[in-house]
């Protein structure tokens, strides 16, 4: 990956006249830039991640969308009392369609792993444990990872669901569209941060997923792209800024991110995340 040169990053960043590459998303990184309108034909997706029971510090209203997701960590050390208060916010202040969750590291207690954390979203939020899904009203279909596949580098349990998926539909091979795990994947060259699991990696490689979003390193936040094509985003809620995906599920391609940082934070996290220039080329055109 190219890394860009901070001057030419602040040019580009607020140039509005380059027309729109159709192979590559849209990437909106300055905090002070608002949210885009949802482009035509896709689907709107919310990303939580780390909030760590802090989230209610994340402003109101929500970011509008058809889907909220959360990727994990929503207590800190294992305190339940984050995820059931996390339950009740999701409850009255998300009214997104669909609501998704996945477990972190944090959302569990060491003492006593037959402890469901989990439970807590009964009524409010579907959990993913190394299941495949369709959701949005069958328009694209998820995997979410749990924590334990995670944590033993054993993704079996869910290469398993994702093949009786596609063995039980009657419309023959689905294709994934969106990868959740909690813990980020190993990205060749990819610097302090973004050298996680190697067989997640491989996983989703496996799946030719056109997206995989996770959190788990707050100083990480942001996006990346894998040489085979798979859009990475880290989604942790770091300044309290949801992430914001526009994707659209016929041509399955990811068609915007809104991943904010403050403007002060910019230039350190386009030296650490390595942005395209062609991405950033494309930031400010919505047609």
């Amino acid at each position: 990956m190219t890394i860009i040169n901070a001057s030419i990053e602040k040019r580009v960043l607020t140039n509005t006249d380059h027309k729109t590459s159709r192979s590559h998303p849209q990437v909106y990184l300055r905090q002070s830039q608002p949210l885009p309108p949802q482009i035509n034909g896709t689907l709107r997706l919310v990303f939580l991640s780390d909030t760590h029971g802090r989230h209610d510090q994340i402003p109101l209203p929500l970011p509008h969308g058809d889907v909220l997701f959360h990727l994990g960590d929503a207590a800190i050390r294992g305190n339940i009392s984050d995820v059931k208060s996390l339950a009740k916010w999701l409850r009255e202040n998300s009214f997104h369609k669909e609501r998704i969750v996945i477990d972190g590291n944090h959302d569990q207690v060491l003492y006593n792993p037959h402890m469901d954390f989990m439970k807590e979203y009964d009524g409010v939020a579907r959990v993913l444990k190394d299941e495949a899904v369709q959701i949005a009203e069958g328009k694209i279909t998820v995997v979410g990872v749990s924590w334990k596949s995670c944590a033993s580098e054993d993704y079996s349990a869910v290469s398993s669901n994702v093949k009786k998926l596609r063995n039980e539909s009657q419309k023959g091979n689905i294709d994934i569209d969106l990868v959740l795990s909690h813990i980020h994947p190993y990205i060749k060259r990819g610097g302090n941060g973004w050298h996680g699991s190697r067989g997640l990696t491989e996983f989703v490689g496996d799946l030719n997923a056109p997206l995989h979003c996770f959190g788990h390193i707050h100083w990480t936040r942001g996006v990346r792209q894998t040489e085979s094509g798979t859009t990475l985003v880290n989604c942790a809620t770091t300044w309290n800024e949801p992430v914001v995906i526009d994707y659209d599920p016929c041509m399955r391609k990811v068609k915007m991110i809104h991943c904010p940082f403050p403007d002060e934070e910019l230039e350190n996290a386009i030296l650490r995340n390595g942005y395209l220039k062609k991405w950033l080329n494309d930031n400010e055109d919505t047609a």
